[in-house]
């Protein structure tokens, strides 16, 4: 069977191959430094692309995010809890993944996202600004399946049939050069036409901010780099890389790229998240118990911000891996999210750049600061994000985390840890359990990023899941590490599949650890 990723791609390449003829066929300026406007006339024609992309890097349809983000990252990062048990009780919670879960990331990365991408750079020029910021947002979407499945069909996705797998390693050295690329190109385009408004018919995100743009590139490349540093020499170079660029990295919340409502571009943002959380959807998402835990006990003045109320006026969360019978859909004593139809969703926050510097201060590194300071500048832009007050207090608390106290047939459990919001001086393994679990809470709601920071980590400490039912393939304790390779690959490209599986370095399951999940932290 041919493989059906590539021909889904052959299929919108055919579509709009009639187009390219004539609006093509002209010299096009090579030099990134003059921008010539008939460049920008031909972009607009594929612009709606780079729109599709950023639209998807998220799904916005309420099911396909629920299978590809909610039901895993929301839930293995300790965010949320589900109130259903899916298989009676065997399902992904409970570590039992189904061949429909399996597919889930794998479509919405290649079918809905990068089939719009595989168009968009056969139309415009790779020197291009559109060309670069598709490249950006490309890496925001696709980083986050290779930290799902580990090797992917990346590097010749489209090109061949069928499609080879590259290992992570590999694919982490693509991301790195394709963000040079694109921070060059954007760089030399923002010093040539400073305040152009090039992509303001297709931007969602910085309405054509090109220096906001430069800024999050640079930090998407921070946050890669830290992901990688384990395994990667280089990656202490590319990190001080993105911090010393000219333009740096994010550093205030107006800086953060978000998906929202753009009535410019005719565009309503619905939140998946509150389609399955809501009393008015299907109310298949609460507080995880992790969570209940960790903004309890420090008394955290976000958790009115993240979550709502019970009707006993608590906040209470739950723990995952249900066995059958135990639904808690509709409970009013558990918290739910306190995210609304239309709350924005956001890829990457300053608060996170901030932790993430703070971490490679620890390691040595030169962020421009101190690790303390940086850390303590990571909360407050939280704060600031939500509109909180109190920071300096709860910078200065020693408060730790509370007990879980359980509820019905989710057990209570002790505090996961001791540690306190206020900075330890005591050793750097403390800080940096420090420094991970404040930007967990900061990163809150982009469970898929909290999660791969926990199996780089090992923090913040997790709560385990309450029923296992992998048959043994996957330690509670240790907790999930990967999603095993879709089944729609094994039936459409058996064979790149299977040699994907020797690049893995382990059996395809959920116990195999990724390139950069190093075992002795």
């Amino acid at each position: 069977m041919k493989n059906r990723i590539y021909n889904v791609i052959q299929t919108c390449f055919l579509m709009f191959s009639v187009c390219l003829g004539s609006c093509m066929s002209d010299t096009i300026n090579l030099d990134p430094d003059k921008v010539q406007e008939e460049e920008l006339e031909k972009d607009n024609l594929w612009g709606g692309y780079l729109t599709t992309m950023q639209r998807r890097v998220v799904p916005e349809d309420v099911n396909l995010f629920q299978r590809s983000e909610d039901l895993f990252g929301n839930m293995y990062s300790g965010y949320f809890a589900a109130t259903q048990n899916w298989g009676g009780g065997a399902n992904g919670t409970t570590y039992a993944i189904s061949d429909e879960w399996k597919d889930a990331p794998f479509k919405s990365t290649f079918v809905e996202f990068l089939s719009s991408w595989n168009i968009l750079r056969q139309k415009v020029d790779s020197t291009s600004v559109l060309f670069a910021v598709g490249e950006v947002v490309k890496v925001e979407a696709v980083h986050k399946a290779t930290d799902m499945y580990g090797p992917l069909p990346y590097l010749k996705f489209g090109l061949t049939n069928p499609v080879p797998y590259d290992s992570q390693e590999e694919i982490y050295k693509s991301f790195f050069k394709e963000l040079d690329h694109a921070i060059d190109i954007l760089t030399k385009f923002d010093q040539a036409s400073p305040n152009s408004k090039a992509l303001a018919k297709f931007d969602l995100i910085f309405n054509s901010n090109i220096p906001n743009w430069i800024r999050f590139a640079n930090s998407l490349k921070l946050r890669l780099a830290m992901r990688v540093s384990a395994v990667y020499p280089e990656a202490q170079e590319i990190a001080e890389s993105a911090i010393a660029h000219q333009y740096g990295v994010i550093e205030s919340n107006d800086g953060n790229p978000t998906v929202q409502t753009n009535p410019a571009l005719s565009y309503t943002y619905h939140n998946p998240i509150h389609s399955i959380s809501s009393s008015d959807g299907y109310e298949e998402d609460v507080m995880g118990a992790t969570m209940d835990a960790y903004l309890n006990g420090f008394n955290d003045p976000r958790i009115s911000v993240f979550f709502q109320p019970t009707m006993y006026g608590e906040y209470r969360g739950l723990r995952n891996g249900h066995k059958n019978g135990d639904v808690f859909k509709g409970n009013t004593g558990l918290s739910k999210p306190n995210i609304l139809q239309g709350t924005p969703y956001v890829w990457m926050t300053a608060a996170e750049v901030y932790f993430l510097r703070a971490e490679g201060a620890l390691k040595g590194w030169n962020m421009n600061g101190n690790a303390e300071d940086l850390y303590n500048a990571g909360i407050r832009a939280s704060f600031l994000q939500h509109g909180v007050k109190g920071v300096e207090s709860y910078l200065a608390s020693t408060k730790t985390p509370a007990k879980y106290p359980g509820f019905r047939s989710s057990p209570s459990a002790p505090a996961p840890s001791n540690i306190t919001v206020a900075w330890s001086e005591d050793s750097e393994v403390e800080q940096l359990e420090q420094i991970i679990t404040q930007k967990w809470i900061a990163m809150y709601p982009l469970g898929q990023e909290a999660w791969s920071e926990f199996r780089r980590t090992g923090y913040p400490k997790l709560y385990e899941i309450v029923n296992n039912e992998s048959g043994g393939v996957i330690s509670s304790s240790m907790q999930i590490r990967r999603v095993p390779f879709p089944n729609s690959e094994y039936q459409g490209n058996k064979e790149e599949v299977e040699k994907a599986i020797t690049l893995l370095g382990g059996p395809d399951n959920g116990a195999t650890r990724l390139w950069w999940d190093v075992e002795n932290k």
